[in-house]
C-alpha cells in the first residue's frame, strides 16, 4: 500500500517519461499506473504480464483498459474464430496468445505501455530492457529476499486483516511466514485434499506450529469442491479463456472462507513455480560459453527425467532458430508429447485435443506459420525465451484468479511472486545458482532462510492434486456431458462435440487426462460468457 503523501511525492518528482519509469521500478507491489506529462497520458501495466492492458479505438479516440468486456460494449468487436482455435492448445504459444480474439480490441504486449496524445492517437511505450543474469547466490538471495519482503509488505503495511494461503507447498509457506512478520493480522487458510498420499496437509500443519500466534483454519475436504464442479455457474468475465476455470468452485470455496475474516486482500503462492523452479533449457544457453557447467546441469535433468543420451545430445546441440523451429512444428500432435523426451526446444510442443476438427487444426497450423514468419523470440537465447514465455503466461493468470475470487464473493487476490520486481531479482541470478535437477528451488530457499524455519525448508516434493481431478471427472460426468449438448465451440466448427460428449460419458477415457480437456472447457465457457454479453454467432468472424 502506498499512502497519499508518497503518491504526491512521486508525482511531484516526475519531470519526464524516463523519470517516471525509474519511479515505477522503485515501488513494490503490482499495479497499473497512469500519469499525464505535457498533455500526453502515459499508461503502464506490468513488465511480465500480471497487469494487462488492452487498446481500442472509439470515435477516433484510443482507449486503454485492463478489461476486455469494458471495451467490448464500446466496439462490439466480432469474434475471430481462428484466434480462438489457438487457445485449444496446451500450452498456447505466447505470440498466439497475444492475437486479438475480438476485432478492435488489441492486447498490449507485456512490458509495453501506451502513450495517448492530446489528439486521441496512441503509440507503444517500450518497457525496460532485460538484464543478463550475473549475480551469485549470496547477493542474489539477498536481493530476492528484499524484493519479496517488499512485495508482501506492500499488501500488509496498511494493517487490518490479511488472509494467506498455506497449502503446505514451498511458495505459499514462504509468503505466510513473511506476512506474519508485518503489522497486519494474518489468518492462515489450508484446504485439505482427499488423497491420503498427499503430503501438503502434513507440511502445512508443520509450518503452522512455528506460528502459534497466527490463527490457522483448515477447510475440510468435505467442503472443498472437486475439479469440474460448478462450471456453468455465474459468469466470471475473463479477458481470455483460461484453463484455471475448471477449478473455479475450489477457488470459490477458499475465497468464501477468506471473506469470513473480512480481509483487505488474500495472498496466494501462485507464481513460485514459474519464477523459482527453473528450466533445463537455460543450461543449453551456456553450452558454448561454459560447456562443463552446461553438461553437468543437463545431465542432471536427463537422469531425473529418464532422457535417452542420444536424444539429449541431439536436442542440446541442434542449432535451429526460433522461426525455423516453429516452421518445423507447425502441425501440433494430438495428445501430450512423450514425457521421457528432452524438453530443450523453443517451447513445449503444444498438444491438440483429439476432438478438435480439421478446421481447427488448419487454423492453428496457419497461426503457427504466421508466428514463425513474423514473430521474434522474447530473448535471443532459447532458454531465456522459454523462461520468459513461461513466466509471462503464468503471470497472466493473476487477473483470472482475482476475478474468480471476486466472482465468488471473496477478497481481492494478490500473487507477490508475479510482481515485476520479484521476478527481475530472481532472473538476475546466475543460472547455476537457481536451476537444479537435484535441489528444490535453491534460490527461494536461500532467500527465505532465517524467516522460514529450516525444518520447513527441508521439503523437496510437490503434490499435483491429480486425485481430485480424477474424482471430479467421475462425479461431474453428467455435467460435463451436458456441457457439450449445445456446444458453442461445436457451433463455430472448432470441436467435434459429439465425440467429446461420448468421451466424457466414460470418464476413464485416457484422452481426458491431459491439459487439452482444460483448455477446451476454458474456450467453451469463455464463449458462453461472450454470448451473455450480447455477441452471438452473427457477430463472429469465422474460418474456412
Amino acid at each position: 500500500m502506498i499512502d497519499d503523501d508518497a503518491v504526491r511525492g512521486y508525482a511531484a518528482s516526475v519531470s519526464s517519461a524516463v523519470r517516471w519509469r525509474a519511479v515505477l521500478d522503485a515501488i513494490d507491489g503490482s499495479f497499473h499506473s497512469v500519469i499525464e506529462l505535457c498533455g500526453d497520458i502515459y499508461v503502464h501495466g506490468s513488465t511480465y504480464g500480471s497487469r494487462g492492458l488492452y487498446r481500442s479505438r472509439v470515435d477516433g479516440i484510443d482507449i486503454a483498459s485492463d478489461t476486455v468486456h469494458a471495451l467490448q460494449h464500446l466496439v462490439e468487436g466480432a469474434l475471430d474464430v481462428s484466434a480462438l482455435a489457438a487457445h485449444l492448445l496446451e500450452p498456447i504459444p505466447h505470440h498466439l496468445a497475444q492475437r486479438p480474439l475480438l476485432a478492435g480490441i488489441e492486447p498490449i504486449s507485456p512490458g509495453t505501455g501506451l502513450v495517448i496524445t492530446p489528439n486521441g492517437t496512441s503509440r507503444p511505450l517500450e518497457g525496460p530492457t532485460a538484464t543478463t543474469p550475473i549475480r551469485g547466490i549470496a547477493e542474489g538471495a539477498q536481493e530476492v529476499r528484499r524484493r519479496l519482503v517488499g512485495a508482501v509488505s506492500a499488501r500488509t503495511t496498511g494493517g487490518g486483516t490479511v488472509t494467506s494461503e498455506l497449502s503446505g507447498g514451498y511458495d505459499s509457506t514462504s509468503l505466510s511466514f513473511i506476512a506474519a512478520r508485518g503489522p497486519a493480522e494474518i489468518k492462515l487458510l489450508t484446504a485439505r485434499g482427499r488423497d491420503s498420499a498427499n503430503e501438503d496437509i502434513g507440511w502445512a500443519l508443520r509450518a503452522a506450529r512455528h506460528l502459534p500466534e497466527v490463527e490457522h483454519t483448515i477447510l475440510p475436504e468435505s467442503e472443498l469442491p472437486l475439479t469440474y464442479a460448478g462450471l456453468t455457474d455465474e459468469p466470471t468475465w475473463l479477458n481470455e479463456p483460461s484453463p484455471l476455470i475448471v477449478g473455479r468452485s475450489r477457488m470459490g470455496a477458499i475465497a468464501r472462507l477468506a471473506s469470513t475474516f473480512g480481509p483487505s486482500v488474500h495472498l496466494t503462492g501462485h507464481g513460485g513455480d514459474h519464477v523459482f523452479s527453473g528450466l533445463p533449457t537455460l543450461y543449453r544457453d551456456l553450452l558454448w560459453r561454459r560447456p562443463f557447467t552446461a553438461w553437468h546441469g543437463l545431465r542432471g535433468f536427463a537422469a531425473l527425467g529418464g532422457w535417452r543420451w542420444r536424444d539429449l545430445v541431439y536436442d542440446a546441440v541442434e542449432p535451429t532458430g526460433f522461426r525455423s523451429w516453429w516452421s518445423n512444428n507447425a502441425s501440433p500432435a494430438v495428445g501430450m508429447p512423450e514425457k521421457r523426451k528432452p524438453v530443450l526446444g523453443w517451447s513445449l510442443v503444444p498438444a491438440l485435443p483429439g476432438w478438435a476438427t480439421e478446421v481447427a487444426a488448419r487454423a492453428i497450423s496457419e497461426g503457427i506459420r504466421w508466428m514463425a514468419y513474423t514473430a521474434a523470440p522474447l530473448a535471443p537465447e532459447r532458454g531465456r525465451h522459454v523462461e520468459l514465455e513461461t513466466i509471462i503466461e503464468g503471470a497472466r493468470t493473476v487477473a483470472v484468479l482475482n476475478k474468480m475470487s471476486l466472482a465468488s464473493g471473496g477478497p481481492p487476490l494478490a500473487a507477490p511472486y508475479f510482481d515485476d520486481r520479484v521476478i527481475a531479482a530472481a532472473l538476475s541470478v546466475d543460472v547455476r545458482h537457481r536451476v537444479s535437477a537435484w535441489t528444490y528451488k535453491p534460490l527461494l530457499a536461500a532467500s527465505v532462510r532465517g524467516i522460514v524455519p529450516d525444518e520447513v525448508l527441508q521439503r523437496q516434493t510437490k503434490d499435483d492434486g491429480s486425485h481430485d481431478v480424477e474424482l471430479g471427472l467421475r462425479k461431474h460426468r453428467d455435467e460435463l456431458v451436458a456441457l457439450w449438448e449445445q456446444s458453442r465451440l461445436g457451433s463455430v466448427g472448432l470441436i467435434d462435440a459429439k465425440k467429446l460428449k461420448q468421451l466424457c460419458a466414460n470418464p476413464s477415457s485416457f484422452e481426458l487426462e491431459d491439459g487439452t480437456m482444460y483448455t477446451t472447457i476454458a474456450c467453451e465457457l469463455w464463449l458462453r460468457d461472450l454470448e451473455r454479453s450480447f455477441i452471438g454467432p452473427q457477430h463472429s468472424r469465422g474460418i474456412s
